[in-house]
């Protein structure tokens, strides 16, 4: 497996979250497990010292009513001490059930002094009591207690004795168990945390791979894919809707694809044909000149001729190269706050000066109510100024060209119409292509780059707008610009 894989990524981070919620899970288990385990040995320790504070108390209620009397009539029937000795017959058994055997007990005054303590309170005992066990005469303390020999759970607890003497019992009782008890629950969680990442870590990389195998067999199938074949498609498979999303966006791309390289290739072809004509004739008119002597006049045509082809050239490539800012590259646009009144006014008076060229009527029609559009001025009066010229060259003298302006919808819809010749059916819905070239027999008297109605389309959409046509062969074309009010 590749470090740098989708598989081993994924499997790291699956590992890596449940490590944490078993640590974070495992720590509060073991938390809570050694949070009742102390509770526990300290309820005992409180019960053990509390049945210790009863056996001396009933001591001291055996001194407080034995009267001398009592004490030699007892002496002489031969049961002195019967009541001393049940006592001690309850201490003995009070030991033994309350397991008092290794727990180490001491009993101190008000100053910290030992009155009484367990045989196995030896020195070490002592100095850990004194050192780490606080002497409390009001209230019940728990702690631990730990050297390099022991660790111990201990209790203080104050009690009153004989009504005005006031004593601390203190008992610790070794950890050992409680220890053994952590210990191993670390040790297994400490197991089972590794068993279960270990385990975890095979199953994720396992599924990782089922999961991204239909990604596999589509790296397969894209890599086969070139820009000599773009007919193959991905496949559809029974796979996760996401793995279905990413097939369809893969074939959606592939499609997108295969229609750019066929508009490429369209495209190429159409400029090395436009681009060779103009050139050929070029050739042509200088070769024939060159083949025998002419006159001066001769020359000047074949000159002429070149020259006018060369604009020609000029005029291709500046519009194809317009046409791929306008494409690839919408900085090349400067919006501005527009008023189509005073920007269809200028327009219209230049329809005017060509329509007066060629004997045609033009007019103006807008409403009374002002309309402003965010748009670049430059670019909008070159789109609006080739559907005029294209109205202008195919509209035959004593014909009208109109501009009427319309608002609906919060979009101002502009119509340039004229009365010429019109478009066939068949040429209306490929107009916009760039090189198009019409056949209506009024078009081929008229020829031009083929690049301007694709300019005009591409400068209305980077307007958000768009640009329809609609004509009748023989009565007639009305462009429609549709642009978003502001």
């Amino acid at each position: 497996m590749k470090l740098n894989s989708i598989r081993f990524k994924a499997s790291v981070l699956y590992t890596s979250i449940l490590a944490i919620i078993l640590v974070i899970f495992s720590g509060v288990l073991f938390s809570v497990t050694g949070h009742i385990l102390f509770r526990d040995v300290d309820e005992e320790l409180q019960i053990k010292a509390a049945e210790i504070v009863n056996i001396l108390k009933s001591y001291e209620k055996l001194k407080q009513t034995e009267s001398r009397h009592q004490h030699l009539i007892n002496k002489l029937l031969g049961v002195e001490d019967r009541a001393r000795l049940i006592i001690d017959d309850l201490w003995r058994s009070d030991m033994q059930a309350l397991n008092l055997k290794s727990d180490y007990i001491n009993i101190l005054n008000v100053h910290g002094q030992p009155i009484i303590k367990s045989q196995n309170f030896n020195k070490e005992i002592t100095a850990l009591f004194r050192n780490e066990l606080p002497l409390s005469l009001t209230s019940v303390i728990f702690k631990n207690l730990k050297n390099s020999n022991h660790r111990l759970r201990a209790v203080n607890l104050p009690f009153s004795f004989g009504n005005r003497h006031l004593l601390v019992i203190q008992i610790g009782t070794p950890l050992d168990s409680v220890i053994h008890i952590l210990s191993q629950l670390l040790y297994f969680i400490g197991a089972g945390i590794l068993f279960i990442l270990g385990l975890t870590s095979f199953l994720g990389s396992f599924f990782a791979r089922r999961i991204l195998k239909p990604v596999l067999n589509v790296t397969k199938i894209v890599d086969d894919i070139s820009h000599k074949d773009l007919n193959l498609r991905i496949p559809e498979m029974s796979v996760d809707e996401e793995m279905k999303r990413l097939i369809s966006s893969c074939n959606a791309m592939i499609e997108r694809l295969e229609k750019s390289f066929d508009h490429v290739n369209e495209f190429s072809s159409h400029v090395a044909h436009e681009l060779k004509t103009p050139l050929a004739i070029i050739r042509g008119e200088v070769e024939l000149a060159l083949s025998e002597t002419r006159d001066a006049e001769e020359y000047q045509r074949v000159l002429n001729i070149s020259l006018e082809e060369i604009d020609r050239l000029i005029r291709i490539i500046k519009d194809l190269l317009l046409l791929a800012r306008l494409d690839y590259n919408p900085d090349v646009f400067q919006f501005e706050n527009i008023s189509l009144k005073a920007f269809l006014e200028e327009i219209c008076e230049y329809s005017h000066i060509l329509a007066e060229q060629k004997g045609l009527v033009s007019e103006l029609k807008i409403p009374e109510s002002a309309h402003y559009i965010d748009g670049d001025k430059i670019h909008l009066r070159r789109l609006f100024l080739n559907l005029i010229n294209n109205a202008v060259k195919f509209t035959p003298m004593g014909g009208k060209i109109s501009i009427v302006l319309s608002v609906k919808e919060n979009r101002a819809q502009i119509a340039v119409s004229d009365t010429g010749t019109g478009i066939l059916w068949e040429d209306q819905e490929a107009i916009f292509d760039k090189f198009f070239r019409s056949h209506s027999p009024g078009h081929k008297t008229e020829p031009g780059s083929g690049l301007g109605l694709s300019i005009a389309r591409s400068i209305a959409r980077a307007h958000q707008g768009e640009i329809v046509v609609h004509s009748e062969p023989g009565q007639g074309t009305t462009f429609t610009v549709s642009l978003p009010v502001a």
